[in-house]
């Protein structure tokens, strides 16, 4: 019996702008949970050791691979916890600059297509947000005595090209045809 790999879900037939993402870990909990591609099942990677929790639900766009080596990361605007395993097809607003370990590790940024279309661009969410956001991923690592570069919020064009950048690469790695799209 051959088991699908969530990494390759279709990206979305809107991508750039509008993608599906894979959701790992619902909003508001401590378990960092990762989809397991061998596995092809999710995972408990560990418990966040401070009273720290995920502001927004995380996950990662399917048909990607990032710069680290992994399917681009997501953060998804919400009022409510998205369960693990669900897919959401989101409309890109922007994203975080960050480095891990010296390489680029963008958390982008979307919102879920049901929620109403003002929420265009990440101008548009709260800075509050942003701000409490930004802290968690500069820290979330610390009690694991790991550093973090968390640097600025950036808007959809640039993530739009992220994420042509990190199609292009998978459909490379996996031998389909190049996408119609350039990058420059």
């Amino acid at each position: 019996m051959v088991k699908f790999n969530l990494e390759d879900l279709d990206i979305g037939k809107n991508a750039p702008e509008i993608v599906n993402c894979v959701v790992e870990i619902p909003k508001d909990t401590n378990a960092k949970i990762e989809y397991d591609p061998e596995l092809r099942m999710f995972k408990l990677d560990r418990f966040l050791i401070s009273s720290m929790r995920y502001p927004l639900s995380y996950g990662f766009i399917p048909q990607t691979i990032g710069e680290d080596g992994d399917p681009l990361d997501i953060v998804v605007y919400g009022s409510q916890p998205v369960p693990t395993g669900i897919i959401v097809e989101c409309r890109i607003i922007g994203g975080l600059n960050m480095e891990d370990k010296g390489v680029k590790d963008y958390k982008l940024m979307a919102v879920p297509i049901s929620i109403e279309k003002r929420l265009d661009d990440i101008t548009k969410i709260e800075d509050n947000l942003l701000s409490i956001t930004q802290d968690f991923f500069r820290n979330y690592k610390n009690m694991h005595g790991k550093r973090v570069l968390v640097k600025n919020w950036f808007g959809k064009g640039r993530a739009q090209k992220i994420i042509k950048i990190g199609h292009t690469k998978y459909l490379n790695e996996v031998r389909y045809e190049a996408p119609e799209y350039t990058v420059q």
